[in-house]
């Protein structure tokens, strides 16, 4: 299977790609390297069937392509740092929320058969107390960021 990963070389991104290629799966992981780091996917760059491709979700010349390869994209490119969210909401709003429409319409437009699968990080529950983990889609939260 040919596998997109946004998000590809943040900490989720670069084992996810680990496990999907030990799986025998073809995959580009799509970063703008904002929060992930090359450096994470130096194993892989080694191995067959891997590509990284330096790049933006927000970038539709770069997405488009990348999104009609693939039979499966897993969606984790996000700005979820707090500092971030507070000192740039605006361009991690455009980044989290109009990246995954933009993702998500490629799909639609160049790859309807497709799968996808839209990730987030435990970022969203904000603070959460000791006494409510694990977490789950109930629990009450306190936003601490934007994100």
């Amino acid at each position: 299977m040919r596998i997109l990963v946004t998000g590809g070389a943040g900490f989720i991104g670069s084992h996810l790609c680990e496990r999907l290629i030990s799986e025998g799966h073809t995959v580009t992981a799509l970063d703008n390297f904002s929060t992930g780091r090359a450096s994470n996917l130096a194993l892989l760059k080694t191995k067959g069937g891997f590509d990284l491709i330096e790049g933006s979700i927000l970038d539709n010349q770069i997405l488009a392509p990348l999104i009609r390869d693939s039979d499966y994209v897993f969606h984790l490119a996000a700005q979820s740092y707090p500092k971030t969210s507070f000192d740039a909401p605006l361009d991690t709003m455009d980044t989290n929320i109009q990246g995954t429409v933009r993702v998500l319409d490629a799909i639609r437009k160049h790859a309807p058969n497709a799968k996808v699968h839209v990730c987030s990080s435990s970022e969203v529950y904000g603070r959460v107390s000791k006494d409510k983990l694990p977490i789950n889609e109930d629990c009450s939260f306190h936003p601490a960021s934007p994100y």
